[in-house]
């Protein structure tokens, strides 16, 4: 039996996730939305993973990908920052925001336009969205200033090119 179909359904849940947290976070349910991010990185990760140990890697899965990480990883915690942490902060949080979801396909072009390597340039936006949705419920008493000044720096390491590890060679055994 063919197994090939199973990352797509992992990409799939990723993005179905993600656009779950946008719905959550309109009903200002934001634990909820937070859990859905979270649990569309896991499926992220498994996507990647399945395609490796399955032998089905594929430029179709890799762009698939992409457009489930920007709504998962991008969108889904700009919003939830914006809704939750940002919503009196005038015009500086939406332009973090747009700066975030700016950095995060800039990140994704780059990703896949690169060779495959042991390491990713610049922060993946998995990492950067899990990051920014975390902030938004673990310290509720974390200034909105400096939610921002978190937001701009997670922009800046997702358009960086600095190393970051990938833990692909650890997990892809036979």
């Amino acid at each position: 039996m063919k197994w090939n179909w199973l990352p797509s359904m992992c990409t799939l849940g990723n993005l179905g996730l993600g656009s779950v947290s946008l719905l959550f976070t309109i009903q200002e349910r934001y634990n909820l939305a937070l859990l859905m991010i979270l649990l569309a990185a896991i499926c992220d990760v498994m996507d990647g993973l399945l395609a490796r140990m399955l032998h089905c890697t594929s430029d179709f899965g890799k762009q698939l990908d992409s457009l489930a990480d920007i709504i998962s990883f991008g969108l889904a915690p700009t919003f939830l920052i914006l809704l939750y942490r940002l919503e009196n902060m005038q015009w500086l949080g939406p332009v973090a925001a747009i700066a975030f979801l700016i950095c995060g396909a800039l990140r994704l072009a780059r990703f896949n336009l690169s060779a495959p390597s042991k390491g990713f340039t610049g922060m993946p936006i998995t990492a950067a969205g899990v990051i920014l949705s975390m902030i938004a419920l673990v310290d509720e008493r974390m200034k909105p200033e400096l939610v921002v000044a978190v937001m701009g720096l997670l922009s800046l390491l997702m358009v960086s090119r600095i190393p970051f590890p990938s833990f692909k060679k650890f997990v892809n055994r036979k």
